[in-house]
C-alpha cells in the first residue's frame, strides 16, 4: 500500500501590533543603509539580520548550549553524591550512564568553544 504524506495547511494569527511595528522599523534602517551603502547586497543584509537575531535578548545558542552544559555537570554531580552515598562501589550497569553524561558535557563544551573562536 502506498502512502503519500499530506502536510495540512494551518493558519497563522495575524502579526501582532509589536510585530508589525517591529518590521516597519527594520523596513526603514534597511533601506536607509541601502541608499547611504548601494553595494550592499541581499545576502549580506540577510545576514546582518541572522546575526542580530542570535544577539537579541531571544536567546542564543550558546546560552542554551551554556545551560546544557550546567545541567549536565549537576547530573554529573547528582551521581557522584549517589556513588558516594551507595558506598563508593561501582558496578558495570552504571559506566555507560556515566560515560554519556560526560560524552554530552564534552560535547556542548566543544559547541561553546568552536562558537566562541569562529565568532558566531
Amino acid at each position: 500500500m502506498l502512502y503519500v504524506p499530506v502536510v495540512p495547511h494551518v493558519p497563522h494569527d495575524p502579526p501582532s501590533p509589536r510585530t508589525r511595528e517591529l518590521a516597519g522599523l527594520l523596513s526603514r534602517v534597511i533601506e536607509e543603509y541601502e541608499n547611504h551603502h548601494p553595494a550592499v547586497t541581499g545576502s549580506e543584509v540577510r545576514a546582518a539580520l541572522a546575526m542580530a537575531t542570535r544577539t537579541s535578548r531571544g536567546g542564543t545558542m550558546e546560552a542554551r548550549a551554556v545551560a546544557g552544559i550546567l545541567a549536565g555537570f549537576f547530573v554529573l554531580l547528582g551521581g557522584v553524591a549517589f556513588f558516594v552515598m551507595r558506598g563508593g562501589s561501582i558496578d558495570v550497569e552504571s559506566l555507560p550512564m556515566v560515560a554519556v553524561t560526560i560524552a554530552i558535557i564534552a560535547l556542548l563544551g566543544g559547541i561553546v568553544l568552536l562558537r566562541r573562536v569562529s565568532g558566531r
